[in-house]
């Protein structure tokens, strides 16, 4: 859809953004440069394939049935349209940078009516991508891409259950009974544990409870970056919910009916085939083939294994007017490594996005000319060293982890469907106000660039020992606003969380 973005009375010259792909950076992005507070000569295109985008924090609570399809979506068509922003439902084909006269413009394939493809060239001054990732080895592993059901695209991984589950129902109406069903997971990552137990939630009643789980990992333990005491907090999860983990095993084929596996274990080799009649393959990131394409296509840097390379400012190190932040990317800082590939770092450096990228192009109101956008006021991007990491267990109940300290509960749970709700509704045009997209005067532009939980620490808090009893709680009585002021305080406090950790810790080993 088209939008008079740009105010053609305006004198300024034209300039165009394009933001391939609607991720959790990128929505930001759109929410910001509506046509209120852009410059009127400023025209914004959102190239997707496709009008929605699925928020991979609830994804899990969805297959759970925890949400409905709908309330994980974002709606990137009815957003751009709120923003007064050109969306083109399309496939990013490649880009074009002419040396000659400067024109830099995506190609990008369309359907038309007829199913006929259609090529465009749409230009722009800066480009930003934000597409996300594919799943790591699911076209190299022989049948797992015929046999399994991937993570990615996220909207198929609901659909393809869904038409699992109902090919399980009709079966019960035809035989009366519940033969069960043998459901495998292939990587113990997060996405892995919350799709097991999510599984576990959404097909245990209907099979009667002739259900087993078995989650594949490469490692010998669970997310083994994380403490001992948060490491036997999940392994108590598992077992609660009857999860069988096979540690040490890496897939070498995937047949109709069995996974055939061998051990990572040095000088060992044991081979096994592993029966299934369910299979998701969730075994972590890859990069996008769009990346590989726009390397070979015009040289555009990236890692070894296909990562976008950026600098701290998440511009490319290659073509100073392309952008990337999300899974596609990878930071190239000598003296800190990239952050792991998790949506929480998507989030954060949205706001960071929002600012270089109107930087560059001069349409920020913290630049005073276009001449003084330039490398040194773009603003960096620090990603966090750690993040509280919350994992729902499908009933609702979830697991948490922050500061090595394992969290369990309703309370977990309730916590991080606040959040990811609190987030959901940023992007939900029934809550935004409506805009004059004929707005001429937007001389003096402020775009938000506020993290959307931002915490302001109170003159007030909780004991430490209290807190610390607070947090080790699981029963149904605990209020999540409090158990999580206590959190953003220990982050805001150094001296704080100190204190609440050393009780935490007296209490753990006690």
């Amino acid at each position: 859809m088209d939008h008079p973005a740009a105010n053609p009375s305006s004198s300024s010259p034209i300039k165009r953004v394009v933001l391939i792909g609607g991720g959790h950076a990128h929505v930001q992005v759109i929410k910001s440069l509506n046509s209120l507070n852009r410059p009127p000569n400023l025209h914004v295109t959102l190239i997707d394939l496709q009008s929605s985008a699925s928020y991979s924090g609830m994804v899990p609570g969805c297959v759970s049935k925890l949400y409905t399809v709908d309330q994980v979506q974002i709606e990137l068509d009815s957003l751009a349209d709120w923003a007064g922003i050109e969306f083109i439902c399309g496939k990013v084909v490649g880009m074009s940078f002419d040396d000659n006269d400067g024109t830099k413009v995506v190609l990008v394939e369309e359907t038309d009516e007829k199913g006929n493809a259609i090529k465009r060239e749409i230009p722009f001054d800066v480009v930003s991508v934000d597409i996300g990732s594919t799943t790591r080895d699911f076209t190299v592993i022989p049948g797992a891409g015929e046999y399994t059901i991937s993570t990615r695209p996220i909207s198929d991984l609901v659909s393809r259950i869904q038409e699992e589950e109902g090919a399980l129902k009709e079966k019960l109406t035809i035989n009366g009974a519940s033969n069960g069903a043998e459901v495998v997971i292939v990587g113990g990552g997060a996405a892995g544990i919350e799709l097991s137990l999510a599984m576990r939630a959404r097909w245990n009643d209907l099979l009667d409870s002739k259900l087993s789980i078995t989650l594949i990992d490469s490692s010998g333990v669970l997310l083994p970056s994380e403490t001992p005491a948060c490491r036997s907090a999940l392994k108590n999860v598992m077992e609660k919910y009857g999860v069988e983990c096979r540690h040490n095993l890496l897939v070498d084929e995937v047949t109709s009916s069995h996974i055939h596996v061998s051990s990572n274990v040095d000088n060992s080799d044991v081979k096994e085939q592993i029966p299934y009649t369910h299979c998701i393959w969730a075994t972590g990131a890859e990069a996008h083939h769009l990346s590989w394409n726009l390397h070979h296509q015009c040289g555009l840097s990236v890692s070894d294994r296909g990562w976008i390379q950026v600098n701290q400012h998440l511009q490319s190190l290659s073509h100073p007017s392309v952008f990337a932040a999300g899974d596609c990317c990878e930071i190239v800082n000598e003296n800190r490594k990239s952050p792991p590939k998790a949506g929480v770092y998507a989030v954060r450096s949205g706001p960071i996005l929002i600012e270089n990228l109107t930087r560059f192009l001069g349409a920020n109101s913290h630049s005073k000319t276009e001449d003084d956008a330039n490398m040194n006021e773009l603003v960096a991007y620090y990603p966090q060293n750690e993040f509280l990491k919350l994992l729902m267990c499908g009933d609702g109940t979830a697991l948490g982890f922050r500061f090595g300290v394992p969290l369990y509960g309703k309370w977990v749970w309730e916590l991080k469907d606040h959040i990811d709700r609190m987030f959901m509704d940023l992007f939900d045009v029934k809550n935004l106000p409506t805009y004059n997209n004929g707005k001429e005067d937007s001389s003096n532009v402020e775009y938000d660039t506020s993290q959307y939980d931002t915490y302001e620490a109170k003159k007030e808090r909780m004991k430490a020992e209290d807190a610390a009893k607070l947090l080790l709680r699981t029963d149904d009585d605990v209020e999540f606003q409090k158990a999580w002021s206590v959190l953003r305080e220990m982050m805001a406090d150094e001296k704080y969380k100190d204190e609440v950790l050393s009780k935490v810790h007296h209490s753990l080993v006690a």
